[in-house]
Formats: C-alpha cells, sequence, structure tokens
C-alpha cells in the first residue's frame, strides 16, 4: 500500500519515485510508523517547495527529532537550513515568544509531536507553505519531473509485464536465426 501511495504521489507532485522512496526509507529506519510516514512526507514535501534535496534534508533531520523524542539546537539548526524553523511556527499558533520557546527547547520540553504539528501547521490552510507542492508541480520543472517518472513507471510496468519477456525472446530468436543464417 504505501509503495502505491508513493507512486500516486510522485506521479502528481515536483518530486521523482525515488526521492519519495530515499525519503520514506530514512523516516522508516529512524522508527516513524508507516501509517505516519505517508502524511509526514507530505507535510515535508510541501515544506521542501518540491526541491528534492531539501526534502531529503528534512527527512533526516526530522527522524532524528523523532527518534531523540524532542527538538534539539543542533536539529533546530538543520531544519532552519532546510527552510523551515518550528518555532516560529509553534509561536505563531500559541503566542509565545520566541525566546520563551528557545528556552523551552533547552529544557527538552519541545517534543517530537510539537515538531509534527508544527509542519501540520505550516502545510494546513493558511500555512505558508500549504499546497506547496502542488504549486510546484505546475511549474516547468515539475511538468517535467512528472512526465520523467510518468514514463519511467510506465516502462518499469512494461519491464514487469509478461509480454516484455515475449518481446525479447522474440528478438534473440531473431538474432540467433541471422547469425546462424549468416553467409
Amino acid at each position: 500500500a504505501m509503495v502505491k501511495a508513493l507512486k500516486e504521489d510522485a506521479a502528481k507532485t515536483p518530486f521523482e519515485y525515488t526521492d519519495l522512496q530515499q525519503a520514506t526509507k530514512v523516516l522508516l529506519n529512524f522508527g516513524i510508523t508507516a501509517e505516519n510516514t505517508i502524511p509526514l512526507l507530505k507535510m515535508l514535501g510541501d515544506v521542501s517547495g518540491g526541491n528534492a534535496e531539501k526534502l531529503q534534508q528534512l527527512a533526516l533531520v526530522m527522524g532524528q527529532v523523532s527518534s531523540a523524542g524532542k527538538l534539539q539546537g543542533q536539529d533546530l539548526l538543520q531544519l532552519i537550513n532546510a527552510g523551515f524553523n518550528p518555532l516560529q511556527e509553534i509561536s505563531r499558533t500559541t503566542g509565545k515568544s520566541m525566546a520563551d520557546l528557545r528556552e523551552e527547547m533547552e529544557k527538552g520540553k519541545i517534543s517530537s509531536q510539537m515538531v509534527v504539528d508544527a509542519f501540520a501547521s505550516a502545510t494546513s490552510a493558511g500555512g505558508r507553505f500549504n499546497g506547496m507542492m502542488d504549486k510546484q508541480s505546475l511549474t516547468m520543472a515539475g511538468l517535467i519531473s512528472t512526465l520523467k517518472d510518468n514514463l519511467n513507471q510506465a516502462l518499469t510496468d512494461f519491464a514487469n509485464s509478461g509480454m516484455f519477456q515475449k518481446i525479447k525472446q522474440v528478438i534473440q530468436d531473431v538474432g540467433a536465426w541471422i547469425e546462424a543464417n549468416k553467409q
């Protein structure tokens, strides 16, 4: 089911299947459950703005945060470098000052769930990253990426079909017949 969901997302986002597959592996390897991976991946994709490199960075840092169970200073810096400051979003939604949130982070009180909630808030209706993958998929680069991924998927499906094996055998048989009948 996860592979099917990744293929469907790759077909309609600026990401290629391999980008989504790699980010998913990272999240799963850090212990994020399969049921939480796809929704989190969509949020990370929106925040990344359709940039595959940023998606990988965000997945890695989110895995680290999840594994630690809390946001730590180095993780915050990595998230900021990838284009997202969860403390700003938490500040926006709670009204707490950035100074108070930094102090809470230093005391280990910013949980990984709070970071996930910050991603959810930033990517939902009214959030500054809402629908970003959809917007990027309509750019020239997004359209080309989607076309490329759909073509790769069609070729993969064809290669895995019985028809491919039949065509391959016919080509090999014709080649053998030509070789045998050379003069």
